[in-house]
């Protein structure tokens, strides 16, 4: 069973310790940045330092170039990210960052290491 903390982060029984994935249910919107333009939404369900989870409504291809914006509830101003696609399933898929702003990395390092820790606390 999933159920969504004020902050965001989902709860489940998945073990961020092994996976190192913290998993989140944050909005997102999605273009392309390349020759095939689409503008689409999405939910992260992941968050890694390197990238996201994403199930996107508009289908994308692994080595596809996106821009993303919005996310967390709890983060003060929307991200605003580069990735590439490197996985795809269905209408899920994983991203790598490539251009991530310097406080959007801050944020993201911040609330990953605090939630490795509540989460890591609440299995102790």
């Amino acid at each position: 069973m999933k159920y969504v903390h004020e902050d965001g982060i989902m709860q489940e029984k998945r073990s961020v310790a092994i996976d190192g994935m913290v998993p989140v249910c944050w909005p997102v919107s999605y273009g392309s940045l390349g020759s095939r333009h689409f503008l689409s939404k999405g939910m992260i369900l992941d968050v890694t330092p390197s990238g996201f989870h994403v199930a996107g409504t508009m289908p994308v291809e692994v080595g596809m170039r996106l821009h993303l914006w919005g996310g967390p509830p709890a983060k003060p101003g929307p991200f605003n990210i580069r990735a590439t696609v490197v996985w795809v399933k269905g209408h899920e898929f994983g991203l790598d960052f490539h251009s991530l702003a310097e406080d959007d990395q801050q944020w993201l390092t911040g609330f990953l290491a605090e939630a490795h820790n509540q989460l890591l606390r609440q299995a102790a």
